[in-house]
């Protein structure tokens, strides 16, 4: 039976080899080290047990696979059994050998090296070869290595995420920043302080939160814009100016009649005023007028000790020099001030934009008119029926009655030609108005004040009566008052009024004269003219300036014989230096000509 059943199991060996070459092409690399590793073990260790024989050993059958790993492990088995002898005999906390122990023989050192070299070969065989092992877990579910020993794996936590290392890097910094504070409070705050910014350092306030508006802010800002609006800018400056002038005052004076003690009143008080600027100052008074002086200035300059003490217990001790008939006024004085800017000049429009200005103002008085129409505040006007819009408005009355209706629509017409012919007449200028219109047209408006303009002409010659005529009538229609001197070598005429006027007589001495002209065509020549040549009259504009107020009281012809007459007359109203203008304009022409 023996023999019958070692047979059948080598058959089945025989046949499961096929099998089992087969599995092992499927096995993984590191699982063929391990059984190279255990063959080579079983190999060694069953070398060192055989005898040693000079015979040759007899062939033996190949030992199968389960053989071979039996084989292994109980190699191992042994190898780490004499580990741990080893490890208990080197191991030197441990109590020493007994006196009487043997020491391990020489086959039992050799099986430890060996050991520990198959240990070795086998843990870097399956580091390389096999890399990660599988994983084992015990009956409760935790990681357990070859041998049964829990795996305690050192896991580091590493967040990846940007708002953890943002939250990481703030806690670094918080902890640095406690740090320095702990290193600054056992230092002292003096050996971290730069000296360049003062001794205590510059210190930011901390900004709060909200940033609240103080109440009637844009009520004031509504209001100022409303003010530019209807006055300009600078009105509106000054308009706001002066209600911030008044809201302080009326402050200042609430203050001090809340503060001031009803008792003190200041001497000098009147009773029943209150409020106003009058009270303000003399609540003011009695607030500085704390201490009385011991003289008053006044005095002091009379007394000859400079006290009351002169003139007290029946002393009269005082400077009689000092006593004066005169009383001292102060000299007024214009107030330390800048003077005001001048008002804003008026837009000047052209033709263009005078017309539109008006179109627009037309048209929002019809949108207005309009407007109240439709709220019922005005009656709506009546329909303005004419002959040629008689069918299109009054369609079926027309044509029931169209006699009637036309009769009514002219009488309509008539009513509106008539009172428009009202409305002209009624604002038709008098004769009156007319007269004065042209007037203020003409000449300067006397109640503006304005200075008196006086020009002064030099004339060579009046001798002829049409040209005397025209100077003499234009100056008194445009209301000009001077003089006309006619001396035997020149003529002097001096005219003062308004701008307007010493104007247009401007152009007439200046332009319109011909001061040439002969009367009866007549040639009239000089004595000192030679034969042959015309003598030659012009006009001279001698001087143009300003007079705080005119002179003369109407304008008048003199006619003296010489020019020290002249000059006479003139110095009588102090007006000598125009005859001096006059004559040395007279004497540069002439020497200019002679030149020439």
């Amino acid at each position: 039976m023996a023999g019958g059943s070692a047979e059948k199991r080598k058959a089945e060996e025989a046949d499961a080899a096929p099998e089992e070459g087969a599995r092992r092409s499927k096995r993984r690399r590191w699982d063929s080290a391990d059984d190279a590793n255990a063959d080579a073990g079983a190999a060694a260790e069953a070398s060192k047990d055989a005898p040693a024989t000079d015979e040759p050993a007899a062939e033996k059958p190949a030992p199968s696979v389960a053989e071979k790993l039996a084989k292994a492990k109980a190699a191992a088995a042994k190898a780490m059994e004499l580990a741990e002898k080893l490890r208990a005999a080197k191991a030197p906390p441990g109590p020493a050998p007994a006196p009487g122990a043997k020491a391990p023989s020489a086959a039992v050192q050799r099986a430890l090296e060996l050991a520990g070299k198959i240990k070795g070969a086998t843990a870097a065989a399956s580091t390389v070869a096999k890399g990660p092992g599988a994983l084992r877990l015990n009956d409760k579910g935790q990681e357990v290595d070859e041998q049964g020993n829990l795996v305690t794996a050192n896991v580091v936590a590493v967040s990846t995420f940007a708002v953890n290392a943002k939250s990481a890097k703030l806690e670094a910094f918080a902890n640095a920043e406690k740090a320095a504070a702990d290193a600054i409070a056992d230092d002292g705050a003096e050996a971290w302080q730069d000296p360049r910014m003062g001794k205590g350092g510059r210190r930011r306030d901390r900004r709060s939160t909200f940033q609240f508006v103080k109440e009637g802010k844009f009520q004031r800002q509504a209001d100022m814009v409303r003010l530019q609006a209807k006055f300009g800018e600078t009105e509106a400056r000054k308009i706001a100016a002066r209600e911030a002038r008044e809201r302080r005052a009326a402050a200042e004076r609430e203050r001090l009649e809340a503060t001031a003690d009803p008792n003190l009143i200041p001497l000098g008080a009147r009773a029943g005023i209150k409020g106003g600027m009058a009270g303000a100052a003399q609540s003011r008074a009695a607030a500085v007028l704390d201490e009385v002086p011991d003289v008053e200035w006044w005095d002091a300059h009379i007394l000859a000790n400079g006290s009351y003490d002169d003139v007290s217990d029946g002393r009269w001790d005082i400077k009689p020099e000092k006593i004066t008939p005169y009383v001292e006024h102060p000299v007024p004085m214009q107030p330390p001030m800048e003077a005001p800017p001048p008002p804003p000049q008026p837009l000047k429009l052209t033709k263009r934009e005078q017309k539109k200005l008006r179109t627009q103002r037309r048209q929002q008085r019809e949108q207005e008119k309009q407007e109240m129409i439709r709220q019922g505040l005005l009656e709506p006007p009546k329909p303005k029926v004419k002959i040629s819009n008689l069918m299109r408005v009054l369609t079926d009355e027309a044509t029931a009655d169209p006699t009637a209706i036309e009769k009514e629509v002219r009488k309509q017409m008539e009513e509106r030609a008539s009172a428009h012919e009202d409305r002209n007449l009624a604002r038709q200028l008098t004769p009156a108005e007319r007269r004065e219109k042209k007037i203020r047209k003409l000449f300067d408006d006397p109640s503006g004040g304005v200075e008196t303009q006086v020009h002064v002409y030099r004339v060579e010659s009046l001798s002829n009566p049409k040209n005397k005529f025209r100077v003499d009538i234009n100056a008194q229609e445009n209301r000009l008052s001077g003089v006309c001197l006619i001396t035997e070598s020149f003529c002097i005429v001096i005219v003062e009024g308004g701008i307007k006027s010493v104007r247009r007589y401007e152009k007439l001495m200046m332009r319109r004269i011909d001061w040439n002209a002969h009367t009866d065509g007549a040639m009239e020549y000089d004595d000192d003219t030679p034969l042959g040549e015309e003598a030659v009259n012009k006009c001279t504009c001698v001087w143009k300036g300003t007079a705080p107020k005119p002179s003369f009281k109407k304008f008048r012809f003199e006619t003296l014989r010489t020019e020290a007459a002249a000059r006479k007359y003139l110095q009588e109203m102090n007006l000598a230096h125009l005859f001096d203008a006059a004559a040395a304009c007279v004497a540069v022409s002439a020497d200019f000509d002679d030149d020439a």
